[in-house]
């Protein structure tokens, strides 16, 4: 044949490298006519990538909604302003302030009258050309309502020019005449609402508005337009807006007490704040967690998508397309579908963020606020088209890597045997070299920050190991795989998982990666739990409860609102109400109006490193009677001596107390301290809001004073319940208290543990074993429809249909089995040794919850496809 000659050759894959705009456009239509014709597989991957993005979108709205995060912070502080200057509390006529950041002096002195004058008229002859100034007037009120008197802050300022702290505002303008606003906090706890009518200082206005905002302090706040007569003689300060102060013009202020906050200053100073970057840390890891399981199974998604391509994709390899070619277009599809899961991650996070906010500010009238953190949406959602790329990565270069020939004829070659998995091995070591540092360094700083430490520390140990495993997979399954049996079911799914290891360990890194994710969920809950219990320590002793026999203003109440109180009381837990009003001694005010105790009691512990540990400051006096009815048992002599010669004490940080410490804390420190015995009381009724009980003639000994010349105040009515009351009785009796004493808060009584992170616990368990249950239907779903046409092979040559099950169900169980065991081991093995070593507190062994996610899955999902997916018919194929 003459050379010149044309002959016409096959190219094949890698051969041929094609460019220009038709030949992406070729390659975008192969991807997106796949998505179009494979929707439901389309949309799981979809939902999968929206996962991790949706996670950290609605983290930072929560964060940023109750002000956790700095900027937020700042809005806290300053509202809408650049800089507060208002008077220092601390000026003793000399002294600056510390920071620019702080606007406090650096003395300890208050100011007197004369100096808390000379801060007001600097304040209201200030002038800052250049800067918009807004002034905010603060003073005390009385506000009464139904039956009591309550002390009250109001605060005039237009709001709808500047809003001071975080803040919501009703529609409308300032309220003028007899209108207010109050806070949110106040219309809940004093059952008010827009129309109602509340006096203040004397005069009737009406509510008609509520602004919700952060922190209201102590008492109702009310808030009034600037030349409101509620605000006549106020302490005054100002909300500035413009550049910042000079150091002469801030030192200018201090000279005369009046102090500059900057919010420049105090962001710049946030910006170092740790404990941010561990929130944060924190959040980023709970999302690169997420992105790495759903990635995997996102994995195994593609690799099924893959080989129901293989043959379109090798009809290009033979036609002269490159292996770049073949890898693109299931790139192309990892970027679509990764592209559409982030902006739905996105929406999904920022959406049911803001529904939990909704929820929030439905039950806690405190101030938290809608919004969306962009910094945590925009990292959330390079996290999930990270791990779209991650799924669609490994499938793509195992589909460049085909025998192009084989993927025209349908068929399939066995999968080469795995290699020693070093790098895997280098990963694991690196993973526990990780864990172990983080252990040792979660021992510094305070307990709360080694904590965090610690929790990451395992977050991170776990992340490298997972993907350890997942490297190491084809080798574990290649040696799984490698074991004989007798079953020809087992040998099937042995064979079948070793053969088809591309399509396989996706599989079974889906299984696992769930599994991963509720097994060091439920472990770390549990060691919080563990954690939580062990510090609990009851307010109050069982079935015992209080009423604080004292009004708002802090004067003692009468005896005929103490009386009605009892009925209120009685009426809710019956006639069996036993109740006693002790007397406490006392120190008065030259005036006789107000009265207050003044002993402290320390217990002394013995063989302890420190000497003495603080209990209880409320001594009470007792005779035998109030013991009885705090533990319900009779006071014996043992009792009797002890009152008589020391003290009993109730609280349950004194073990094995032998002697108390009780001074008189007007004194001057280390004077006037008497060591008395003590004996603790009953276990059952120790409750830090327990009192300690002496007789008369030793607190008379304790103040230098004669029995009969000491002061006494009965105050707090102790009340022994018929039982503990449930949180619908305790709120009952607030309700019904609130209309003789016109405030919340009357009736105390002990709540109990919460076991909060019990029920994250549990919960985590049940919703690890049901995502394992769907993952596992999924990936089941796929590798079941992709062994079809083994299994018509088996079928073909005469096996019943009891074997073609029990095939379904040994597949079901080798496949998500592995993955469940392994998922065990990396989840739940790291998190408790470290949890071990890093806090010494006893290893969390949530075994029942682990089986639940571990066991229950494989079974249940063997049993149901056993029974659920259909026996394939014979098929004989010609092969003329």
């Amino acid at each position: 044949m003459p050379e010149n000659s044309s002959t016409s050759t096959v190219r094949l894959s890698g051969d041929a490298i094609a460019r220009g705009r038709p030949h992406r456009r070729l390659i975008n239509r192969l991807a997106v006519r796949d998505v179009g014709r494979h929707k439901m597989r389309s949309l799981l991957i979809v939902m999968l990538i929206a996962l991790p993005v949706a996670i950290m979108s609605g983290l930072g709205v929560l964060l940023r909604s109750d002000g956790s995060i700095s900027a937020d912070q700042s809005v806290s502080n300053y509202g809408d302003a650049d800089m507060v200057i208002s008077p220092m509390s601390n000026w003793d006529g000399h002294c600056f302030q510390q920071a620019p950041s702080d606007a406090y002096c650096a003395g300890s002195a208050e100011p007197d009258a004369r100096q808390r004058t000379q801060q007001q008229e600097a304040l209201a002859n200030l002038e800052l050309p250049g800067r918009e100034m807004h002034p905010l007037r603060t003073i005390e009120a009385s506000v009464s309502w139904r039956l009591t008197t309550l002390p009250a802050t109001v605060k005039a300022m237009d709001l709808t020019t500047m809003r001071p702290y975080r803040m919501e505002l009703p529609r409308g303008p300032m309220p003028t005449g007899n209108n207010i606003w109050v806070t949110t906090g106040a219309a809940k706890d004093f059952s008010w609402s827009v129309g109602s009518r509340v006096t203040v200082n004397g005069h009737q206005y009406a509510v008609t508005g509520l602004v919700r905002e952060g922190w209201s302090g102590r008492g109702p706040v009310i808030w009034v337009a600037p030349n409101s007569p509620l605000a006549h003689g106020g302490e005054l300060s100002y909300y500035v807006k413009g550049a910042s102060l000079t150091k002469q013009q801030v030192k200018k202020l201090n000279a005369s007490g009046v102090g500059v906050a900057d919010r420049r200053a105090d962001e710049s100073i946030n910006q170092d704040d740790s404990t941010e970057r561990m929130v944060f840390a924190l959040s980023l890891a709970a999302g690169v967690l997420s992105a790495i399981v759903v990635a995997t199974i996102a994995a195994a998604a593609f690799a099924i998508g893959a080989r129901q391509q293989r043959r379109m994709l090798a009809l290009l390899g033979i036609t002269g397309a490159a292996r770049r070619d073949l890898m693109g277009v299931m790139i192309h599809q990892g970027l679509l579908l990764g592209l559409s899961g982030a902006l739905l991650g996105v929406g999904l996070g920022v959406g049911l963020g803001n529904g939990a906010v909704a929820i929030i500010r439905t039950m806690n009238p405190d101030y938290i606020t809608y919004g969306v953190d962009w910094g945590y949406v925009t990292v959330g959602f390079v996290v999930g088209l990270l791990a779209a790329l991650a799924a669609c990565w490994f499938p793509a270069r195992d589909v460049a890597r085909q025998d192009v020939l084989m993927g025209v004829k349908h068929a399939e070659s066995a999968a080469p045997p795995a290699r020693r998995p070093i790098l895997a091995i280098v990963i694991a070591v690196m993973s526990v070299l990780a864990g172990v540092g983080g252990v040792i360094y979660s021992h510094r700083g305070t307990n709360g920050d080694a904590m965090v430490r610690l929790n990451i520390g395992i977050i991170i140990t776990i992340v490298v190991l997972y993907v350890a495993v997942v490297f190491a997979l084809p080798w574990l399954v290649d040696k799984i795989s490698g074991r004989k049996s007798s079953s020809l079911s087992i040998r099937f799914a042995l064979r079948d998982l070793n053969r088809n290891r591309g399509r396989a360990v996706p599989g079974v890194a889906a299984s696992m990666a769930i599994v991963v994710l509720a097994c060091a969920a439920v472990t770390l809950c549990q060691s919080v739990a563990i954690q939580d219990r062990a510090q609990y320590r009851p307010e109050l002793g069982q079935q015992i409860g209080v009423l604080t026999g004292e009004q708002n203003d802090g004067l003692r109440a009468s005896d005929n609102r103490v009386s009605e109180e009892i009925q209120r009381v009685t009426a809710v837990f019956g006639p069996q109400v036993k109740y006693l009003r002790p007397e406490v001694p006392v120190t008065c005010s030259q005036d006789g109006k107000y009265c207050y105790s003044n002993l402290e009691v320390a217990a002394k512990v013995p063989d302890a490193a420190n000497e003495s540990t603080v209990t209880s400051s409320t001594v009470i006096i007792d005779d035998g009677t109030l013991y009885e009815l705090l533990t319900g048992e009779k006071a014996d002599g043992r009792v009797m001596k002890a009152l008589d010669e020391g003290v009993i004490l109730f609280s349950p940080d004194a073990p094995q107390v032998s002697q108390a410490v009780i001074s008189n804390n007007e004194e001057p420190p280390g004077t006037d301290t008497t060591v008395l015995p003590a004996i603790q009381a009953p276990r059952h009724a120790m409750g830090y809001g327990m009192p300690n009980l002496i007789s008369r003639k030793m607190a008379a000994k304790v103040l230098g004073v004669s029995p009969d010349k000491m002061k006494t105040q009965s105050s707090t009515v102790w009340l022994r319940l018929p039982h503990t009351p449930t949180a619908q009785e305790g709120e009952q009796l607030q309700r019904s208290l609130m209309d003789v004493t016109g405030s919340p808060s009357e009736f105390m009584w002990e709540v109990g543990y919460s076991d909060v992170a019990g029920a994250v616990v549990r919960w985590a368990a049940v919703v690890g074993a049901v995502l394992a249950l769907c993952v596992g239907a999924v990936v089941l779903a796929l590798t079941l429809s992709d062994s079809r046409s083994s299994r018509t092979g088996i079928a073909t040559v005469g096996a019943s249909k009891a074997t073609l099950r029990r095939i379904v169900a040994a597949q079901t169980l080798v496949t998500t089995g592995l993955g469940q065991a392994l998922g065990f081991l990396v989840g739940f093995v790291p998190a408790v040794v470290m949890t071990c070593l890093g806090s010494h507190r006893p290893a969390p062994m949530p075994l029942p919850w682990l089986a639940l996610i571990v066991l229950v899955p494989p079974v249940l999902l063997s049993l149901v496809m056993m029974v659920a997916v259909p026996v394939p018919r014979p098929k004989m194929q010609r092969l003329d």
